[in-house]
């Protein structure tokens, strides 16, 4: 899987969860969104912790191809925080050591690694008044299963707009969203990755990672992220080598 900084490609890192039930009739369900990303030498996985629950890690799958080439994981991080902040916004993080074994080399090849590894890959809040923010993801209205083909209905939409202010929690962040395709529902963007491009520079810019979007509704035109600082601050602690 490539890990060069090429924004054509970013949107590839972005795939749907996928859950493995158990039930013959109905196998797999499709909620969520979980991104790729590389950390000291690892290849990993991130998502919202609300997206996974407590659903076993070895039942859970990261869709990344037409063909169902899936990622599957073997280890897990939850966020650690104080015993008084497991609510809070700030935790809704959870990481998976990704094991990409049975993944073909030509699904490899279609899809992107975030390297979350240098420090100013996720170095975006000092320009957040002068910068467009972007997530992609996979809402629950235009994506599920299909069980007579045996496949996950899979379409990633877009949304960009502009930093509004802190959170009300520790490290979390609000941003404006424009919905031009009119979603109706933001629930399954949960998990999206979020990105920034600095617009006050005649230079290109290379997109900067900023979080991932934790909540927000298309009521509102508002998204909640969990900012890059806090996740790195947990790849840190979780990932010692």
């Amino acid at each position: 899987m490539e890990t060069a900084p090429d924004l054509k490609r970013l949107r590839y890192c972005a795939r749907p969860m996928v859950f493995e039930t158990g039930v013959s009739e109905f196998p797999f369900s499709v909620a969520g969104t979980g991104f790729i990303v590389a950390f000291r030498k690892n290849l990993l996985v991130l998502t919202a912790k609300h997206v996974v629950g407590d659903w076993p890690t070895n039942k859970l799958r990261l869709i990344v191809s037409e063909a169902g080439d899936c990622v599957t994981f073997t280890n897990r991080w939850n966020i650690r925080v104080e015993e008084e902040e497991e609510t809070g916004d700030q935790n809704d993080l959870v990481i998976f050591q990704a094991d990409i074994a049975n993944v073909s080399a030509a699904a490899r090849g279609e899809n992107h690694v975030i390297n979350l590894t240098p420090p100013a890959i996720s170095d975006w809040y000092g320009t957040r008044n002068n910068a467009l923010f972007f997530l992609f993801g996979y809402p629950k209205l235009a994506n599920g299963a299909d069980y007579e083909l045996s496949k996950v209905v899979s379409n990633q939409y877009l949304l960009h707009g502009s930093y509004v202010g802190d959170s009300l929690s520790f490290g979390c962040y609000e941003l404006a969203v424009q919905n031009p395709l009119k979603l109706s529902s933001f629930d399954g963007l949960s998990g999206s990755p979020v990105f920034s491009l600095f617009t006050g520079s005649a230079n290109a810019a290379q997109p900067t990672f900023c979080g991932l979007a934790i909540r927000g509704t298309a009521s509102s035109g508002k998204v909640h992220i969990l900012g890059s600082q806090t996740i790195c601050a947990a790849l840190d602690e979780a990932i010692v080598a």
